[in-house]
């Protein structure tokens, strides 16, 4: 079986800084499928990669957000985002 089959749950931590999140969603879902991040379909087609990127940036006053998540379908996952810098999948019943 493939590796998300017998791991339903990835998380990644954002605390490396480097990678943007929609960056990281890319690189998550593509290690759980085994593919280069090339050959994902656009993440654009599931979600507003800028407003996600907006909605997780730090705060006017540069303090970082300290609650909240948002969760959305993508690539046979379903992807949650949360303020703690981690990118959850799980698989969708297709």
């Amino acid at each position: 079986m493939e590796s998300n089959s017998t791991n339903m749950e990835n998380r990644l931590s954002r605390t490396d800084g480097s990678r943007s999140v929609t960056e990281q969603i890319l690189r998550v879902v593509a290690e759980s499928d085994g593919q280069p991040s090339e050959e994902l379909k656009p993440l654009y087609e599931a979600i507003d990669p800028d407003a996600l990127t907006a909605l997780f940036a730090p705060k006017a006053d540069g303090s970082s957000r300290s609650v909240g998540e948002v969760s959305f379908e993508y690539a046979g996952y379903w992807v949650t985002v949360s303020s703690e810098g981690t990118v959850e999948l799980d698989a969708t019943d297709q």
